[in-house]
């Protein structure tokens, strides 16, 4: 039989094609087999028909192991809710959702999966193709951040956040139902001179028993909260009237004598308190907060180891007051306050790359004073301002003998507080002392706490906005100790993450303090921010660190704070931490 030419050529058309389908569908399923996601199929029985090698790697199981067998094998028997994979009908395409899984070694991991139909060619539901990824880590990072967005890490309780949320809504059932609240201020007598002399650790160790014996004080409606420090607010609903309060207070004053034993060291304590009441101290909460908070100043006044109730004269200034800001204005006229430099070292190289600028009062009776003492003065009588520029302006001047002088050029870093970021002339003030002083903008960084940026956000973004428009870089001081957000990383251009030095100071032998530094740590770098701990005093802190990928430290590890002479003379040696 003739050979048909025309046969002949359709037939190595389609082996040809056949060949290219083949190669085709061999080079689909080695992508399906390496691609980063984990993949699966089924079929409209829920039966597993592929599963490509993440699956694997996340599930614990081979695809040999699974192939055949129903999604069930993933199932949780203890889950209340539907969980697992292909946990619903196949029909329905999902995305984003989450579900928990238990792997072959029975650990249990929480994933966020993508669902969608696979049809063949005329159209007909075959099955369906799941896509997932792990999550677990990401979940248990979220689940700090919001515990630490609402509760204090060291003692447990409601922080100020959670406390104003709560003090806002038993205002507003007050109101309603015509019933009394109090708020009460706490803040515990000498304090400081127990973290003094004893060491922060006993310091801790006292907070912690405190805030247990408030818990043992409250009412089964009542909230008692750490603001910070060594202070405390109490909110106690359903007040009949004052004496109510003052039982309340007696209560707490007396379980607070109790002795505390930390260590063989035997402690005492005593706390004075604050209180408003609703309504007649205050119709809303600043208001509330506010007078309390005037009621403690005048407690402490009057000895310490009391409480006030709040009247309307104390709004009065004391004659103490007006000595402390007298002697505010002798210490700006006699040149007392000066500066201090702390140094700041990347972990990667062991360098020194910069210096926190810390503002000092150097009295000549008292002696050394710190900044907690006499900056909400200098804010009240409207002297932040200039004390403020003074110290950017010195710090930067300092900084550029130190470049001038030949050393490595170094960030200098400067605290600004919440009244000098609601100054209006602020981001001008910072450029006119850049150009004052020949600095560049790129080598300061502008230090601000949580709790300063949620007194007024907006104002906050717009400054910090305008100063990253100079090249200034932004750094969130004690990050995590008070209103812990990612709603503000998002909206705000910050470039460094400081850790408090109350995360660092166990974090050798405390789990909560690690994972919490942590979380910190691997949250900065998914924004692609930098992480500074603070307070790092021993090899076995800085290991640690270093292990969690910490980007730098500061602390009596490299060096305590230092006049600039000191801090001259430490340059010079050029001292590096082992890296």
């Amino acid at each position: 039989m003739p050979s048909n030419p025309k046969r002949s050529k359709d037939l190595t058309k389609r082996k040809k094609n056949e060949q290219a389908l083949l190669e085709a569908k061999e080079r689909m399923e080695q992508i399906y087999r390496m691609v980063p996601s984990a993949i699966f199929t089924v079929n409209t029985n829920k039966t597993i028909t592929s599963f490509n090698k993440k699956a694997e790697e996340i599930t614990g199981y081979s695809l040999e192991e699974v192939i055949g067998k129903k999604c069930s094998v993933f199932a949780m028997n203890t889950c209340t809710k539907k969980c697992g994979l292909f946990a619903h009908d196949v029909t329905k395409p999902i995305m984003a959702k989450e579900c928990i899984i238990r792997r072959k070694d029975r650990e249990e991991r929480v994933l966020s999966k993508n669902v969608d139909v696979l049809r063949d060619v005329q159209g007909n539901i075959i099955g369906g193709v799941e896509s997932f990824e792990d999550i677990t880590d990401r979940k248990k990072t979220e689940e700090v951040l919001n515990y630490m967005a609402y509760y204090d890490i060291l003692t447990g309780l409601p922080n100020r956040t959670l406390f104003t949320d709560r003090l806002n809504s038993a205002v507003s059932y007050a109101y309603r139902n015509k019933e009394m609240i109090a708020v009460m201020f706490l803040d515990l007598d000498n304090f400081k001179v127990i973290n003094d002399i004893l060491g922060h650790s006993v310091g801790d160790q006292l907070l912690q028993g405190v805030a247990e014996r408030l818990i043992g004080c409250l009412r089964e409606n009542d909230t008692i909260a750490r603001l910070g420090g060594d202070e405390f607010i109490l909110l106690a609903k359903q007040i009949n009237n004052e004496d109510d309060v003052v039982k309340i207070t007696e209560k707490i004053r007396e379980v607070l004598k109790l002795s505390f034993n930390f260590d063989g060291n035997e402690l005492h304590t005593t706390t004075s308190i604050g209180v408003s009441i609703y309504p007649h101290d205050g119709k809303d909460s600043q208001t509330l907060l506010r007078n309390a908070d005037t009621a403690l100043y005048r407690a402490k006044a009057q000895g310490r180891d009391n409480y006030q109730l709040y009247t309307a004269s104390m709004n009065a200034k004391t004659s103490e007051r007006l000595v402390l800001e007298n002697r505010i204005y002798k210490a700006l006229a006699q040149e007392e306050f000066v500066i201090y430099y702390q140094p700041q070292v990347d972990l990667v190289s062991g360098e020194i790359f910069g210096m926190e600028a810390l503002l000092r009062w150097q009295h000549p009776e008292f002696g050394m004073v710190y900044p907690t003492e006499f900056i909400p003065i200098l804010e009240d009588v409207g002297l932040i301002a200039p004390v403020g520029e003074w110290v950017l302006k010195t710090a930067c001047r300092q900084n550029k003998i130190w470049q001038d002088a030949g050393f490595p050029a170094m960030r200098i870093a400067i605290n600004m507080s919440p009244k000098q970021f609601q100054q209006q002339d602020l981001v001008e003030m910072v450029d006119r002392v850049l150009r004052e002083t020949n600095f560049s903008p790129k080598r300061l960084d502008i230090e601000i706490t949580e709790n300063a940026i949620i007194k007024d956000i907006d104002a906050t973004a717009t400054s910090f906005r305008r100063l990253k428009e100079l090249g200034v870089q932004i750094s969130i001081d004690d990050f995590a100790t008070g209103y812990s957000s990612l709603s503000y990383l998002k909206k705000f251009p910050v470039n460094n993450l400081k850790i408090d030095q109350s995360f660092i100071r166990d974090i050798t032998n405390n789990s909560d303090d690690v994972a919490i530094v942590r979380a910190i740590i691997t949250l900065a770098h998914n924004f692609k921010l930098k992480t500074i701990a603070e307070g790092v005093e021993t090899v076995e802190q800085l290991e640690f660190l270093r292990s969690l990928k910490c980007d730098a430290v500061q602390g009596y590890i490299v060096s305590h704070p230092l006049t600039a002479e000191d801090a001259t003379e430490l340059l010079s040696k050029d001292i590096r931490l082992c890296a």
